[in-house]
């Protein structure tokens, strides 16, 4: 059996690293080039994602996982923009996360490098278009000029993918009017001068009256690394300029630390000390629920099948669904694959668009 997985995010990577694991032919194609410093900071994984990340890797490797996770912080909290403490929740350690799964917060590339490590991954290949083959294949065809026939094609390219309009057209991933420009700043000890403290505790966000909005969190290695502040200055897209998605990076930087100039000094100081490299942009969206289509030799994990509001939860969604892609092939027996795609795919759409009616209303509260 040969399965070649489009997009090398997370979700991708850990689907690949389990089929591997279970002897199963797979390449990877990724459109961009590789370890991009843009492409991600701090976030964090559910138990669900955890124990998806613990059935698919070997245990070797999600020892790496662990040994990698940031210091876990007291809980989150909601801040005005003079920095007062407006709503509070603690979080306490779970009883028995062996079993139940652990809460971790990780860095993105960190993990990202770990679940890419060993797998056969064709990088500047974007994806193009399939077609289907008789006998239940299909043949997909990249920007790089090759094209790969295959047993199933998993589209796990994110929200923007190439792979969910061929598969399902009329799919409506909606734009929610809010942008926003995110950011890595070191924690030097003038970073975690200006830095509220609950932002090295934990997770924490700034909203204001008029739609802005200011996550910020610290990601502090339990066992060494390149601490960091994770930022990230949002709202309304008005408040954006149209060009925003290819201004420099500095200017980008620049524009987020003017969006909060207004509020307490030392955020918009923490942004201005921003790594320009890390500096990115992106809208807001969500995805409309979509029927369970007619099963072929193409699917879809992750945001590629539904896009949600980060409410921090989509990356553990998003691995669970590899998780269970994962776990249907390789346990499939003498079962035919689209059966087991077919029976992935009931149970990734109900879990999946419940989580996004529920980040969708948690934003709007």
């Amino acid at each position: 059996m040969h399965i070649t997985v489009v997009g090398a995010g997370l979700s991708g990577p850990l689907l690949a690293q389990g089929l591997r694991r279970a002897g199963i032919d797979v390449l990877v194609h990724e459109r961009d080039e590789p370890d991009r410093p843009d492409q991600g900071y701090r976030i964090a994984i559910a138990p669900e994602g955890d124990l998806a990340l613990r059935s698919c890797l070997p245990p070797s490797r999600y020892q790496r996982v662990l040994d990698t996770v940031g210091k876990r912080g007291s809980g989150w909290r909601v801040l005005d923009p003079q920095l007062r403490i407006v709503q509070e929740t603690l979080v306490p350690t779970p009883p028995d996360e062996e079993r139940t799964g652990r809460h971790l917060t990780v860095d993105r590339q960190t993990l990202r490098r770990i679940l890419l490590d060993g797998l056969d991954v064709r990088y500047r290949a974007p994806f193009e278009r399939y077609e289907l083959l008789p006998g239940d294949r299909v043949r997909a065809h990249f920007g790089d000029g090759t094209s790969v026939e295959t047993d199933l094609l998993v589209g796990a390219d994110g929200t923007h993918s190439r792979v969910r309009p061929q598969l399902l057209p009329d799919a409506e991933i909606v734009e929610l009017g809010q942008t926003e420009i995110f950011g890595k700043t070191r924690l030097t000890g003038e970073a975690r001068r200006l830095a509220p403290p609950v932002a090295l505790d934990g997770f924490c966000v700034i909203t204001g009256p008029d739609g802005r909005f200011m996550p910020l969190a610290a990601h502090e290695f339990r066992n060494g690394g390149d601490d960091y502040l994770m930022w990230v200055v949002a709202g309304p897209s008005e408040l954006f300029p149209a060009e925003l998605s290819t201004m420099d990076k500095s200017d980008r930087r620049e524009h987020a630390a003017r969006l909060v100039a207004d509020w307490h000094p030392s955020l918009a100081a923490l942004v201005r000390l921003g790594d320009p490299a890390t500096v990115g942009s992106t809208t807001i969206r969500t995805a409309k629920p979509v029927p369970h289509w007619e099963t072929v030799p193409v699917t879809l994990l992750g945001d590629a099948a539904h896009t949600m509001v980060p409410q921090g939860t989509s990356a553990a969604v998003a691995l669970r669904d590899a998780g269970l892609l994962c776990r249907r092939i390789t346990e499939r027996g003498d079962r035919p694959l689209l059966d087991s795609v077919a029976a992935y795919e009931t149970e990734m759409l109900e879990y999946g668009f419940a989580e996004v009616a529920r980040s969708l209303a948690s934003a709007s509260s």
